[in-house]
């Protein structure tokens, strides 16, 4: 491999399309080569006097983002699929997404003919995983694609919920892919909503589609809100604590030559807290003798 200074307008960002774009990522990089310069080269072959970009996209817009018009790279002297397939099972700058690994084996698939055993063979995968991931990407409607292309949706979410929801409802994919561009979702969140909207009929399903922030606040506050017996039990240790205060303080309250009035109306409170308590135990009783 040749390691050279190139132009960046000369670079021809042929899978711009099959990278995913991780805003956080780019500034990241942007900063570090700023303060220090490029520390890794971008990976290149040759298509006549141009240089095709097969690895280090997050990299070209770092440099692009803090205004430099000039890379490092490494030219690779090998064919364009040869180079797609070492990504495959090399890896470059970073651990490839899920939606990655089927946009290069589209193109392995699609134009140059390669066929899912062959694929499989040349990078150390079995034909069925091959299969499963070039699905994975064919089955995305193009606007949840660009969407997580764009970095704004998760390959998990477009994996676990957005992929098999499209299979069986592509309307309600999109427009639930459109709702996390504006207002993502935690993983867990998007899971309630899924695992949800698999068990409702149209009606509810339309709703939770139309508003998909409102459902999960209803759902926190249903999951938030007491059961009858966690509720009953709260108040039963407040009655507890509140009764062994008042036994605490019997012997400060109650005292010698104590005002008979003031008695009378302790004694009357004791006697309907013993009332109530006896009340209670009894109505226990008679349920569980219902049992």
């Amino acid at each position: 491999m040749e390691h050279q200074k190139t132009d960046l307008h000369q670079l021809e960002l042929r899978y711009s399309h099959i990278r995913i774009s991780n805003v956080k990522r780019i500034r990241k990089l942007a900063a570090s080569i700023f303060s220090h310069g490029q520390l890794e080269p971008l990976l290149t072959i040759s298509e006549g006097k141009r240089f095709i970009l097969m690895d280090g996209y997050q990299r070209y817009r770092a440099l692009r983002q803090i205004g430099r018009d000039t890379a490092d790279i490494i030219h690779a002297e090998i064919t364009e699929e040869d180079s797609l397939l070492q990504l495959l099972t090399q890896r470059g700058e970073r651990q490839w997404e899920a939606i990655e690994e089927a946009g290069i084996i589209q193109e392995l698939h699609h134009r140059f003919n390669y066929s899912f055993s062959e694929i499989g063979k040349k990078t150390g995968r079995d034909k069925s995983y091959v299969k499963r991931r070039l699905d994975l990407l064919e089955s995305l409607p193009e606007e949840i694609l660009k969407r997580v292309l764009a970095g704004t949706v998760s390959t998990w979410a477009a994996n676990r919920v957005l992929v098999p929801l499209a299979r069986a409802n592509a309307e309600d994919a999109t427009q639930l892919a459109s709702h996390l561009d504006k207002s993502p979702l935690s993983t867990r969140q998007l899971k309630t909503f899924y695992d949800h909207y698999q068990k409702s009929n149209r009606k509810v399903r339309r709703r939770m589609i139309d508003s998909p922030d409102l459902f999960i606040k209803t759902k926190a506050s249903a999951s938030d809100k007491e059961s009858p017996e966690e509720e009953w039990l709260r108040d039963a240790r407040v009655v507890c604590g509140i009764l062994g205060r008042l036994q605490d303080k019997t012997d400060l309250v109650f005292y010698p030559n104590q005002e008979k009035k003031l008695r009378r109306k302790l004694l009357g409170e004791a006697a309907r807290t013993r009332r109530l308590t006896l009340s209670l135990y009894k109505r226990i009783k008679e349920q569980l003798q219902h049992d």
